[in-house]
């Protein structure tokens, strides 16, 4: 029996999603969808993602124009983001 294994472009084929391989991003290793257009081709986003590293959050930039932070596992829109970084009191850097 053989048994063949998959790099991860091509996994990312069978799958159809895009899956963050930055290490240095905590959403290493999440499928990222855009909230807005179910869109999931990597080519769909911008070219990188936006880490702020002093809160731990990671914006990503749809084509469809649609801006989404990612943060502690939560999907958050950008616009939802900035509010609550007001009522917390929270400086966001992008």
């Amino acid at each position: 029996m053989t048994v063949d294994k998959l790099n991860v472009t091509e996994l990312d084929g069978v799958v159809g999603g895009f899956r963050e391989d930055n290490i240095q991003l905590p959403t290493e290793g999440m499928e990222i969808v855009c909230p807005k257009c179910n869109n999931k081709d990597g080519k769909s986003f911008a070219p990188s993602a936006l880490y702020d590293p002093k809160i731990g959050s990671v914006e990503y930039r749809c084509k469809c124009g649609c801006k989404f932070v990612c943060y502690k596992g939560k999907v958050i829109l950008r616009d939802d983001w900035d509010a609550l970084c007001k009522l917390k009191g929270i400086s966001y850097n992008f």
